[in-house]
């Protein structure tokens, strides 16, 4: 009988062996993220409901310069960035491939190869960007007869779908999945992160360590999403607008056991509200448009 409850105690003993799951990575190795986002946007204007289906493929590479103990140093830069869009006004394509000579191809071939600095943590939060803004420079050059006014809005457009800020939240939305602890199979941890792109909102995770074995590492999370400010009005399009709005999203990762840089990644998104665009001269009434934005993407190396 004790032989038995010692063999027991050990096996379990086994079983609940803890897992590192801080990134791990190499000095002087590159380590990509290649995505496939399709989003669906529904919204009522006017009592009329138009759908907006979009397709927004990208990659990004992060070469790791230092090892700073908690943190890495890292040169990123997008390798990619295609959109497809389908609208009541019909269909629009833009990439960094394209051969055409539109303008927001053109950005987007600008954009493309240029490297900035950041800091990731070992728990796949970003503390510091440098010269990100270095990725705008020279964009306009092939359009000299683009009017002063118009180049303005695009950049600001580009800032907030780009930026600093939008770059961390929309980056840390995937990559901020690791606790600040070793963990169990089956154990769960929280964390919060600040989105930015467009309104500004947070997502509350839970994760949960799912398995573990000598080929991959897996975690599984769930997301509330809200609205930061659900009151609060910011300019877009030069008009004052507010979002009010909610969500939930579901997740799904594999990671390489030696360095924790996700192989595979699935995220499911929705999220209902409405915006509000309140009186102004452009849109003298203002305008309220019920909304709800589905997303499936799926995150690759």
């Amino acid at each position: 009988m004790k032989y038995i409850l010692t063999v027991t105690i050990l096996i379990l003993s086994g079983n609940l062996k803890k897992t590192d799951l801080g990134l791990n990575l190499n000095v002087g190795e590159t380590y990509s993220q290649s995505y496939i986002s399709k989003n669906t946007i529904t919204q009522t204007i006017n009592g009329m409901e138009q759908i907006i289906k979009m397709e927004i493929t990208g990659g990004m590479d992060f070469q790791v310069n230092e090892n700073l103990g908690d943190r890495y140093s890292m040169s990123a830069s997008y390798s990619s960035l295609i959109m497809k869009m389908n609208s009541p006004m019909g269909e629009m394509i833009f990439s960094s491939k394209s051969e055409g000579a539109d303008i927001f191809s053109t950005i987007m071939k600008t954009i493309v190869g240029k490297e900035f600095l950041i800091e990731m943590s070992k728990n796949g939060t970003i503390s510091k960007i440098e010269s990100l803004d270095s990725i705008f420079d020279g964009m306009f050059e092939s359009f000299p007869e683009l009017p002063e006014p118009q180049k303005q809005q695009l950049l600001a457009q580009l800032r907030q779908a780009y930026g600093e800020k939008a770059f961390k939240g929309n980056i840390e939305m995937i990559t901020a999945i690791f606790p600040n602890k070793e963990v169990n199979v089956g154990e769960s941890w929280k964390n919060s992160v600040k989105l930015e792109s467009g309104m500004s909102g947070f997502m509350n995770n839970t994760f949960t360590l799912t398995d573990v074995n000598s080929d991959a590492i897996f975690i599984e999370g769930t997301s509330q999403i809200s609205t930061e400010n659900k009151d609060a009005y910011i300019e877009v399009n030069g008009m004052p607008t507010r979002y009010n709005l909610t969500g939930k999203m579901k997740t799904s990762y594999k990671l390489d056991p030696q360095s924790n840089w996700i192989v595979e990644g699935k995220i499911e998104q929705e999220i209902s509200g409405d915006v509000q665009i309140k009186d102004n001269p452009n849109l003298p009434g203002g305008m309220l448009i019920p909304m709800v934005m589905k997303n499936d993407m799926t995150v690759g190396q």
